[in-house]
């Protein structure tokens, strides 16, 4: 996550390069950003699950418009709706990138509309104790980072707010619970946290970092709120 951006996560690229040569090659963009602890391969094919070039994970918010970490930087493109992030889905070109100044959160452009469905985004954050399920193709275990083709899942339980702002994270910031055995990680950044049922989901955060700004994963995890943006989204989507 974010602040393993220097440090941390230069070690770990720098050790995935040298056991396994096509990684480096595949991740032009940017580094290794925060995967799923826990949890188990996804149960359905999420339409809106974008796997960035960057290493980074996203998702389809209007047919030419993806939701990213602002920390994740640059990508060059995106595959979008398949469960694995070497195959599948529609492959689209980014052109250009909208950041909201003072926040984690960016947009992504994409030079032409594609078929998938976009998720639904949140008007208000979920309230405490409510399920979100997080998605990602991050490490699934950490100190030692092992990260997967085919698309992780786990339900996790919302935090109030205030759990989060250790980490950064302020009131209209979404905190999910998390442990040695269950979190985001490292290769989820920018990644969706939804709510809902199987087909009927809604975005209420995209990956930040750990939420309390001890520990790099295992352990709770802070959320850009969808909710307390989404007046700017719709004016830069037009959706």
């Amino acid at each position: 996550m974010r602040k393993l951006a220097s440090v941390a996560l230069g070690i770990l690229a720098a050790a995935l390069a040298v056991s396994t040569p096509g990684i480096a090659n595949a991740q032009t963009d940017s580094g290794v950003q925060p995967s799923i602890i826990g949890g188990g391969t996804a149960t359905e094919t999420y339409s809106f699950m974008v796997s960035l070039s960057n290493g980074c994970g996203g998702s389809l918010v209007a047919p030419q418009w993806i939701v990213t970490a602002t920390h994740c930087g640059s990508a060059s493109q995106g595959r979008i709706g398949s469960t694995n992030k070497n195959s599948g889905g529609e492959v689209g070109r980014i052109d250009r990138r909208v950041n909201k100044p003072g926040t984690d959160l960016t947009l992504m452009h994409l030079s032409a509309p594609v078929r998938a469905t976009p998720v639904a985004m949140a008007t208000s954050n979920p309230a405490p104790n409510t399920t979100a399920r997080l998605l990602g193709w991050g490490c699934t275990s950490w100190p030692s980072c092992s990260t997967p083709t085919t698309l992780r899942q786990i339900d996790l339980r919302v935090l109030p707010s205030s759990s989060c702002y250790a980490g950064g994270g302020g009131s209209g910031d979404v905190c999910i619970s998390g442990d040695r055995t269950h979190s985001a990680c490292h290769g989820d950044s920018g990644g969706p946290a939804v709510v809902g049922t199987t087909g009927r989901w809604t975005l209420v955060g995209e990956t930040h970092g750990p939420g309390d700004n001890g520990g790099e994963c295992a352990t709770s995890t802070l959320y850009t709120g969808i909710a307390q943006h989404l007046s700017w989204i719709k004016q830069q989507t037009g959706v």
